[in-house]
């Protein structure tokens, strides 16, 4: 099993293959690793179809915490945000 840094390596590596990719977000809601989830929902330039991916495992994880936290971020992209909020 990996480290959830090195998932969320996977994730942003644009080299990675999209399954790949996938399976990595799989693996950090697997882990429970919340903080590293918001992190790939967060990272602008991101290819859309992993950011909500990881949005959806947050949810999943019953991460309220990080998910009332990407409802009220304003950075965020507002159909994220709006997913966010709907997920609480």
């Amino acid at each position: 099993m990996s480290s959830p840094r090195s998932l969320f390596r996977t994730v942003v590596d644009k080299n990675a293959p999209r399954g790949t990719r996938e399976d990595a977000i799989d693996e950090l809601a697997d882990e429970r690793a919340t903080t590293q989830l918001r992190l790939v929902v967060v990272t602008s330039g991101l290819d859309g179809r992993y950011r909500r991916q990881a949005l959806n495992a947050l949810s999943r994880c019953r991460a309220t915490d990080a998910l009332d936290k990407l409802a009220n971020d304003t950075s965020l992209a507002p159909p994220l945000r709006e997913r966010a909020q709907e997920a609480l």
